[in-house]
């Protein structure tokens, strides 16, 4: 357990606001993203010293709910964003905070990513573009925004979250858009393995995966990590991770190998020693994910 001493700790409690939540760096306006991983790394941590921290931290997250469920990116907005499934990860790990948790599953149910119009898959065939369409553009994933083409990340954070949650919620349509959601994933993985933003391939052209993506993909497919797939881009990952220094590439990098049965001991000291050159330029984000990466915060993420 952390002492409220450990810098990772101390700095993430300090970035708190007064409402409860926090901003992208200290003294920004707070949204749920922040918020979400902020209250996971306190979980992760144990510390008494930060009990209160973590109960404002809930209590921002639970009243910023949209009344369908679904979570806005800060709390003046008002439409359903991809930052839903970082809340539903946060407060399935708490009693007394189902109700919300389940709203939200139920909210990430009825929503998906765009897909292509019936006009422009036409255009597409007519033009020759389906050569250079390497994706199924009939997948169902969720996107950044509501009503936008389904990307990477915020598909690989609802099926974490619907995974987390999925004994408690009713009905088969559950294991129907996990099983979408994997298959859009899987389709959109590079050809050497990872992942890359979007597509893998771009007018004939293959893209490069990126760590931080990679990692987030593979902790949503956890379940599936013995796969071809899931281990070629697990060394992927391995690969890319001994090329950067990114406090956000090393504290997902290491969350996810942990998750892979993988020893994390050097990966940890380097997000240590990046912690002490650059502090992380301030960002909540990375400071939440390397508190849970230092601190076995993998659990919270098992399925």
């Amino acid at each position: 357990m952390f002492a409220m001493s450990h810098p990772f700790l101390a700095t993430l409690v300090e970035a708190q606001n007064p409402d409860g939540g926090w901003g992208a760096v200290r003294g920004r306006r707070s949204n749920t993203e922040a918020t979400a991983l902020a209250v996971m790394a306190l979980k992760a941590a144990g510390d008494p010293e930060s009990a209160s921290n973590l109960r404002l931290g809930l209590d921002w997250l639970a009243t910023r709910q949209n009344p369908d469920g679904s979570w806005p990116v800060i709390d003046s907005g008002s439409g359903g964003s991809w930052m839903t499934a970082l809340a539903i990860l946060a407060l399935s790990q708490f009693s007394g905070f189902e109700r919300q948790a389940m709203s939200g599953g139920q909210w990430a149910l009825e929503h998906e990513g765009r897909r292509y119009s019936r006009l422009l898959k036409l255009w597409i065939t007519i033009t020759g573009q389906k050569k250079n369409l390497h994706l199924n553009p009939d997948l169902k994933g969720w996107a950044w925004s509501d009503g936008a083409f389904s990307w990477v990340e915020p598909t690989s954070y609802f099926v974490l979250a619907l995974k987390k949650i999925r004994p408690h919620l009713e009905g088969t349509r559950v294991a129907e858009r996990i099983r979408q959601g994997e298959l859009l994933i899987y389709d959109r993985m590079c050809s050497g393995g990872g992942w890359n933003y979007g597509n893998a391939r771009v007018l004939g052209e293959a893209l490069w995966p990126y760590p931080d993506v990679t990692a987030i993909a593979l902790i949503a497919l956890q379940d599936h990590r013995d796969s071809e797939a899931n281990q070629l881009s697990a060394r992927a990952l391995q690969g890319m991770l001994e090329r950067v220094d990114s406090g956000l590439a090393l504290s997902l990098g290491t969350l996810s190998l942990a998750l892979y049965g993988q020893d994390v001991t050097k990966l940890r000291a380097r997000l240590a020693a990046a912690f002490q050159r650059t502090r992380f330029l301030g960002e909540t984000k990375t400071f939440a994910l390397s508190l849970l990466a230092m601190h076995d915060g993998e659990r919270l993420l098992r399925v």
